[in-house]
């Protein structure tokens, strides 16, 4: 009975090392040996990443919550999240039929590419926390191609076509921006890192509306490698307070010289 408990997604030939893993924790109420401080954030990224290893063809996949976000302004919430893998997408019609209508789009092996700033794709539905609030998480997975290249990643989008047009960070190789929906550079804090060319790099943003203007914030990780501090005020990796309206619940994507391989989207992390 107890191996039954074992996550029936993973085949005979992955490694071992992860289910037995699970088998412990998931398991130990049986064997009356389950810890007591064990994060169940991290229980939650292991079991999305056994369901992410089968994610190479274009599709939707399974991601874990981030479990503790959003916080005061909207309530509890459990982090929902869905995760989009453009990775195996061949043609636009692909990646339109998992709710990303694009233009000037390239599909190539290694992930959509785009190639100046008319290469964009869009969401055709909303992203939005609980209550229907403007609070979102965008996670990204890409490479920036050209050193003069760079992708916008906009949340709180209104969409228009395949336009999108709402508060945004932009990434190039040396830093990030952050933009207003007016299309103004905003100052930002903290440590926004660097995405040299050529090189995968994987960012975990919040979008959020608060007090009526849009708050940014990110991380140099996944976001199911962020922290309860990560999190919290002060443990943010660099945020903005952009001036501006947050036009609507959509997000969308600028590649301009950039291959985009995987969004994961939904409820906002960071409890505030």
């Amino acid at each position: 009975m107890i191996f039954s408990c074992i996550c029936n997604s993973v085949t005979p030939k992955k490694s071992l090392i992860l289910p037995i893993f699970l088998l412990f924790f998931s398991c130990s109420e049986y064997l009356g040996r389950k810890p007591e401080k064990f994060d169940q954030n991290v229980l939650d990224a292991i079991t999305a990443g056994i369901t992410a290893q089968s994610a190479s063809a274009c599709g939707r996949f399974s991601v874990a919550p981030i479990r503790g976000g959003v916080g005061s302004v909207t309530g509890n919430s459990n982090g929902t999240r869905t995760g989009f893998n453009i990775f195996g997408c061949s043609d636009s019609n692909a990646l339109s039929s998992l709710g990303f209508p694009s233009i000037n789009i390239e599909f190539t092996g290694n992930g959509v590419k785009g190639s100046g700033e008319l290469s964009r794709i869009v969401s055709s539905s909303d992203f939005s926390s609980v209550g229907g609030t403007k609070n979102q998480s965008i996670e990204v997975s890409f490479q920036i191609d050209r050193a003069n290249g760079y992708l916008d990643v906009i949340g709180n989008a209104a969409v228009s076509g395949t336009d999108a047009n709402g508060p945004k960070l932009r990434i190039r190789t040396d830093t990030i921006q952050a933009i207003n929906s007016n299309n103004a550079i905003s100052g930002l804090t903290g440590f926004p890192p660097s995405s040299p060319v050529g090189q995968i790099k994987t960012y975990c943003f919040d979008i959020h509306d608060e007090g009526g203007n849009p708050h940014l914030i990110g991380w140099d990780k996944a976001c199911s490698a962020t922290t309860d501090q990560d999190r919290r005020p002060g443990g943010y990796g660099f945020e903005s307070f952009p001036a501006g309206a947050s036009p609507g619940s959509r997000i969308g994507f600028v590649l301009n010289g950039v291959t985009l391989r995987t969004i994961i989207a939904g409820e906002m992390i960071a409890p505030h």
